[in-house]
């Protein structure tokens, strides 16, 4: 069969997905890089039978799972019922199933916008596999306690019927508790249907947040392209792990020079606008996003090449303010201190730079002029569209 085609779409959908490759990533040993295709994930179906399912969910070890998805879970509280063991067990058989996902019939899906579904024959597959489960865990209980209650001919049925109607067992923090509160993500809607992928996609989308932890919250970076999305949160992952104490513009900022500098893509006006931070802080979701001038500038390739070669934050916090003019100033102050060998500390402009010694003050001096030339180059091309 064809690999199943994910497209971006809503910021928790696209943290599900790039939080489930993650998973893949880490645990499976997978190199999900190969997957991505333009904007799109193209994911080999035989992925869902390769999963590591109890190492994954059921493992004892809080260190090694993803995160519990059983009974009194922080973040997918009672997504399977811990009383019904034979829903852990047929939650292995789901999970694998999935692989035989299609888009069928005319109900869509309230997160991704598809109308993926298991076809009447899988659904029957699982049934049968459920009610072995079942009857395995009446004998059990026969045997222990010397009751037990008849396993329906539906239980899997009953169990995906629950997973389609998006609730606290998919998101502890946005989703409504069915019957109690309005959904806080869908414009306090009750309740919203979701198809059988996304019911499993989105119990993966904390990994990205839980990876990225500021002083501000949990972030993700959101885009219209899943491999812009995987590398700019890679980007952003592996500087808060070295320092937590950047600013949200800051993260976003350094992350769109690695992305220019390391990643061979192509983004318009379009693509560059939509892209944005999530910051979830306690039970509060907030966004943030950098003017697209000064977005256009950080991710064109020979602009962050200069400022990285430059090795000095005041640049890249000149840049970061929109002051491309100051760039002129600080050059000519430096070009004289180079030439003259005069004292740079005491300097009001200089004395804000790293490196003040000679060599770096002539390095400097010859970077600073093209710098400038080519922010303003590209500017004024993107005022003359």
């Amino acid at each position: 069969m064809e690999p199943i085609i994910l497209y971006p779409s809503n910021w928790l959908y696209n943290a599900s997905v790039i939080g489930f490759l993650k998973s893949i990533s880490d645990i499976e040993q997978q190199d999900v890089e190969k997957w991505f295709e333009d904007n799109i994930v193209s994911l080999p179906r035989d992925i869902f039978k390769e999963l590591k399912i109890n190492e994954r969910y059921f493992n004892d070890s809080k260190n090694d799972k993803i995160s519990s998805i059983i009974g009194k879970s922080s973040l997918y509280r009672n997504y399977i019922n811990s009383s019904r063991k034979q829903d852990k067990l047929g939650f292995v058989e789901f999970v694998k199933e999935l692989s035989q996902v299609v888009e069928h019939g005319q109900e869509f899906c309230g997160i991704c916008s598809r109308n993926f579904a298991l076809l009447p024959e899988n659904i029957k597959i699982l049934n049968e596999k459920w009610a072995k489960h079942s009857q395995s865990m009446v004998k059990q209980t026969k045997k222990t306690k010397g009751k037990g209650s008849k396993p329906k001919e539906n239980d899997f049925e009953i169990f995906l019927s629950k997973l389609q109607k998006y609730n606290v067992a998919h998101n502890n923090l946005i989703a409504p508790s069915t019957g109690g509160f309005p959904n806080a993500f869908w414009n306090l809607n009750d309740s919203i249907s979701i198809c059988p992928l996304c019911a499993y996609l989105v119990i993966h989308h904390h990994i990205p947040f839980k990876n990225a932890e500021t002083h501000n919250g949990q972030i993700f970076i959101n885009a219209p392209s899943f491999k812009v999305m995987w590398y700019l949160n890679k980007f952003a992952e592996q500087m808060l792990s070295k320092n937590k104490n950047y600013q949200v513009r800051e993260i976003l900022g350094i992350s769109f020079m690695e992305l220019a500098q390391k990643v061979a893509v192509t983004l318009g006006a379009w693509s560059i606008m939509n892209i944005e931070m999530i910051i979830k802080k306690r039970e509060e979701i907030e966004y943030y996003s950098l003017p697209l001038e000064i977005s256009r500038v950080l991710l064109h390739k020979e602009i962050a090449s200069l400022v990285s070669a430059t090795k000095e934050p005041l640049i890249f916090e000149i840049v970061l303010n929109g002051s491309f003019d100051y760039l002129l100033t600080l050059s000519h102050k430096v070009l004289r201190y180079s030439v003259t060998g005069s004292n740079a500390f005491n300097d009001k402009y200089l004395s804000k730079l790293r490196n003040r010694d000679a060599y770096s003050l002539k390095n400097l001096s010859k970077i600073l002029p093209e710098l400038y030339v080519k922010i303003t180059s590209t500017i004024n091309k993107e005022v003359m569209k």
